[in-house]
């Protein structure tokens, strides 16, 4: 071989090398990539779900000691607003019997004298054996009519509602009742009590007691 042909030869060799290297160098680095990738793929979609969890059993366990609370709230609300009803049913029942019994309307400011009935009375007769009292409760959502031709109104329908049991519906007593039962003969309404029988939250009476 002449020293030419040694020569080409090894400038071959020299070029083959420069061309070889680098798919040599690049070829690890082709193969650890997809593989690292994955990896840190899959400790980030493992630390998600661990978060997740954690989340979830958090909210339960703030819903488990929210939830009786809210409750009780919810009930002492419903209790409030019972006895508020109740007053303005009484109220209204008072109201009335004062109006068809003796005669007398709100004075005049300024007006009317003292121990003389006043000129406008009620246009209406109380019903018999009532004793003034209301017959049914939907009278005190009528009103009084007085002789003048104007409306007492003494309840709206709304104050007729049951908040413990979201109906119109009321147990009520007349003047001739026997306090202890839950009957009436319907002579009167004198005395109205809740139709609920759940025991309040005192854990001593009933709804139907107040």
């Amino acid at each position: 071989m002449s020293r030419e042909q040694s020569q080409q030869l090894l400038r071959l060799s020299v070029v083959g090398c420069r061309f070889n290297a680098p798919f040599r160098e690049n070829s690890q680095p082709a193969t650890r990539g997809p593989r690292l990738l994955a990896a840190l793929r899959g400790a980030s979609a493992g630390f998600s779900i661990a978060e997740l969890i954690t989340v979830v059993a958090i909210i339960a366990i703030l819903a488990a000691v929210a939830l009786p609370v809210a409750r009780f709230g919810l009930r002492r609300q419903k209790e409030v607003e019972l006895r508020d009803r109740l007053r303005k049913i009484t109220a209204a029942i008072d109201r009335y019997q004062e109006l068809m019994t003796m005669g007398q309307a709100p004075q005049q400011q300024g007006g009317g004298v003292p121990g003389q009935v006043p000129a406008v009375r009620p246009a209406q007769m109380q019903a018999l054996g009532s004793d003034g009292y209301p017959k049914t409760l939907e009278e005190l959502l009528k009103g009084v009519k007085m002789s003048d031709g104007k409306t007492i109104r003494l309840l709206r329908e709304r104050d007729l509602i049951d908040p413990m049991t979201g109906r119109n519906e009321w147990l009520t007593l007349s003047t001739t009742d026997d306090p202890d039962t839950s009957m009436t003969n319907g002579d009167n309404v004198f005395e109205v009590h809740s139709t609920s029988t759940a025991l309040a939250l005192d854990g001593k009476t009933h709804y139907n007691e107040w």
